[in-house]
């Protein structure tokens, strides 16, 4: 990886984080850098995908910014844990 490709992996995660926690909108990170995400821009936190979520996680893990780690992973769990409850109630319904 190349100087630039750094960089701009260092954008996409650091944006990642700005918007998941409410930091920044979109649209500030629009104003401000373009605004490269490693998830569709206007998505809801519950339309992102577990594993971005989790490339999020990990890359903040290699940096040592654990607490941006539990910010994140805080997040997704709220978000996932609910849908596996969710899943869990339907298919105990459906079992009966």
């Amino acid at each position: 990886m190349d100087v630039e490709d750094s960089i701009i992996y260092k954008d996409i995660y650091r944006n990642a984080y700005f918007v998941l926690t409410g930091v920044l909108s979109v649209d500030d990170l629009l104003e401000y850098n373009g605004c490269v995400l490693p998830f569709e821009p206007y998505s809801t936190n519950e339309e992102i995908k577990e594993n971005v979520y989790n490339d999020i996680i990990n890359y903040f893990i290699e940096l040592e910014e654990y607490e941006k780690c539990g910010d994140i992973k805080k997040i997704k769990d709220t978000i996932y844990n609910k849908k596996k409850n969710v899943n869990f109630v339907k298919n105990k319904k459906d079992a009966k």
